[in-house]
This record gives C-alpha cells, structure tokens and sequence, in this order.
C-alpha cells in the first residue's frame, strides 16, 4: 500500500492518496506519482516538498515526475542508517543538533564539532546534501520545519487490518477509516472558535509570551535590531518568531499600524483555510449487490503473481530503537503483573 500524507493547518495527519500496488519499486512510485500529479492538478514543474526515508525507487520516481520539488529525507531514517556504525546518545544528539539547528552559522558550528571528534561520522554526513535534513538549508517552501515522516509511519499502522484482506475489502477498509477520520476533523472544526486553527493558536500565544520577554531597538520604520534573532522560524513555517513579534509590539507603542497581530501568520494556519481543505468527503458506496455489471465485453484476468516463501507479513518492520523501547514495556508489563500477583496473595 503506498500512501502520501501531509499536515494541515491544525498539526494533523492529512491523508492525501493511497494505492494497492504488486511492489515497492521504481515503476509502481512512478505510476502512483503520476496519478498523484493529475488528481492535484500538479504541473510536471511542481514545487512541492516531498519528505521520504532514503528509499532508492522513490526517490528516483519523485526526480523523475517533480524534477523541481523540494524532497527532504526522514532524520529518523538518517539516524538509523548512522547508528548500525556510531552508537550511543552522544552521536544522536550530534546529529540531531545539526539537523535542527535553523541558521547556516549554526549548522557549520554543530558540523565542526563533529568532525573535531570523529572524522568518519563528518565525512559520513558531509555525503548527504544539506537541503535533504538540516533545517538551516530548507528552503521554506513548504511552511514547515518537519524533519520525519512519522505521519505516514502513523497512517500505514492504521492500516495493518487491511492488508490481509481481498482486495475489494482492503480498499473499503481503508475508505472507512479515512471517512472517520475526516468526520473527527469536522466535529473539532465546529467547535473552534477564533482566526487560528485551535494548535495554531496555542502555538502563537506560546510564541507572543516569548516575545513580551525581549526587547528590540527600531532603527527605521521597517527594520529592527534583535541580537538574538538568527532562527529563520518565519522563513521555514510562515508564522511570524518571537523576535519579529516583539517588534510588532514595538510599531504598536510608537503608534504605527500593524492590523491584528493573527494576520501576520501565514493564512495556511487560518481557521477558514482549515475548513476548506475538508470541504470535500469521501462519498459512500453502496453495497455489492446494487453495482452495475460491467458491459465491457474483455474478461479481465488476475494479474501474475509471484508468492514469497514463509508466511506473509502483515505487520512493518520495525526499527531497532522500537524494538528496545516495545522490549522495555513488556518488561514493564511483566514486573506489574508480578507486583499484583504478590499483593493478591
């Protein structure tokens, strides 16, 4: 099953399109790329960012159909591909550092220290094109810092209790889901209330309460001096740093007009932009017996296919680091369960 997902207005999953191929390879991402690109009305020029693990077929696929769109690769995906050689939370936090920094400074800080201390992981890292996962090379394009694709992790372990299912089956479970998924979505939009979306309001009070803190210095009607402002936060998610609303403040004391401070985020986070991404639904289909019988006279034939030694698998594989962390619970689960067996007797 292969899915693109992506984030609304509100920080949610946003499913965006899913199809049943034979394979994971080159030809199938190219094909549902493609469909992808016609359904959105996508030009073959389109400048979208796309955000995969390392996947050689797909990334091929995405170069091929969107030659121009921004791609991004999971850090979550990086780091595991980094650990099998560097273990240990010392080179995560390496790693990471660099990842997440905002500013090009920064990032050439965080990746100096790291090849001070070991060569091989810099030269290592040094391999992969900046623009693909550090933040402080993001373009901005897409309004959002996001570093992993766990959104689409999350969407196809939704989807587990389809895959071993008929086809036809498969496909109305996923409907479904999909279809109450977005019925959730409505009944929370019902009852928000103001020009945000609900996480996008808690995000710019937090963001408004760090700015009441700082204190800027105007030096013409369209330029501040912050000393500290170095995050490039406006630039990579379109809604406006602590630093440039501490001096929005700043033009309000001195009686310049600024308009209300929420127009200044960008209008992807707006309430009303929120609604209309879900004004369209997923319409009901009827039941087998009502559908109209098909007059094409070719009889359609089932596809070749190759059966793959052992059992099929139905779960995804899992990482090492989800492996020691569900390990841990089970521990967890086991000494309770020792505890309870002791107070009961």
């Amino acid at each position: 099953i292969l899915t693109v997902v992506g984030t609304d207005g509100n920080n949610f999953l946003y499913r965006v399109a899913f199809a049943i191929v034979e394979s994971e390879c080159t030809y199938s991402w190219k094909w549902f790329l493609n469909l992808l690109g016609d359904d959105l009305d996508l030009p073959h020029d389109a400048n979208f960012t796309f955000v995969s693990d390392r996947q050689k077929g797909l990334i091929e696929a995405v170069e091929s159909v969107f030659p121009r769109a921004e791609r991004r690769f999971c850090c979550r995906n990086i780091h595991e591909n980094l650990r099998q050689t560097w273990r240990g939370d010392l080179y995560k936090g390496w790693f990471y550092r660099a990842a997440s920094t905002t500013s090009v400074p920064y990032f050439n800080m965080a990746m100096e220290e790291i090849k001070k201390t070991n060569l091989d992981m810099f030269l290592w890292l040094s391999d992969i094109p900046t623009t693909r996962w550090s933040r402080s090379h993001f373009s901005g394009r897409a309004k959002s810092d996001m570093l992993l694709n766990n959104l689409c992790e999350s969407f196809n372990e939704k989807l587990v209790g389809a895959r071993d299912k008929p086809i036809i089956t498969c496909l109305d479970y996923i409907r479904e889901y999909m279809t109450m998924k977005i019925l959730n979505v409505k009944k929370m939009q019902a009852t928000a209330r103001g020009p945000l979306t609900p996480q996008a309001t808690k995000a710019w009070d937090e963001i408004q309460t760090e700015a009441s803190k700082l204190t800027v210095m105007m030096v013409d009607e369209v330029t501040y001096q912050d000393s500290n402002c170095t995050c490039r936060i406006w630039d990579l998610t379109s809604m406006p740093c602590k630093h440039a609303v501490a001096a929005l403040y700043d033009m309000i004391e001195n009686n310049m007009h600024v308009g209300p401070l929420e127009k200044w985020v960008d209008e992807a986070y707006w309430l009303d932009t929120w609604k209309k991404g879900y004004n369209h639904q997923i319409r009901p289909i009827p039941v087998p017996a009502m559908w109209t019988p098909s007059k094409f006279p070719t009889i359609l034939t089932p596809p070749k296919h190759h059966t793959q030694i052992g059992r099929p698998k139905k779960s995804r594989k899992k990482a090492l680091g989800e492996k020691k962390k569900l390990a841990a619970s089970k521990k967890r689960k086991m000494k309770i369960e020792e505890v309870q067996e002791v107070f009961s007797a």
